[in-house]
């Protein structure tokens, strides 16, 4: 996730809010991610906490020319959020709704990004 600010625990709570009001929010590693949960503890989402990028270059390098828009339509200085998405159904679809209502919360977009076995522009179900 690119963003103009920050994404703290009072954009993933609303993010998270907009879409199921009953999902959960807990803290992982002394804050240095935040894990949603629905209400019978399946895991949606896990967050790491934002890094500020000072250049879009390094957009550019994380994202790569698939996601180009993701990164030219914000401006530096951005903030990525790297999140670890449920990839099974229906908790897939669900994670992606709270992963684009936390990215519209805090002002910035959502972005997929290939991993090391897919293609370009097929994140194989993971949503950063």
């Amino acid at each position: 996730m690119l963003t103009r600010e920050h994404v703290d625990a009072v954009a993933v709570l609303a993010g998270a809010a907009e879409v199921d009001s009953d999902i959960g929010v807990r803290q992982l590693w002394n804050g240095g991610a935040l894990q949603l949960v629905d209400v019978d503890g399946v895991v949606l989402l896990t967050l790491l906490q934002s890094r500020r990028l000072d250049v879009d270059v390094d957009a550019r390098r994380l994202l790569g020319a698939e996601a180009r828009e993701a990164w030219e339509s914000t401006e530096p200085p951005l903030w990525w959020t790297e999140i670890h998405a449920a990839a099974q159904p229906p908790f897939q679809g669900t994670a992606a709704r709270v992963v684009r209502a936390i990215a519209t919360t805090a002002g910035g977009t959502a972005a997929r990004r290939s991993g090391p076995d897919e293609g370009p522009g097929d994140a194989g179900g993971e949503q950063r």
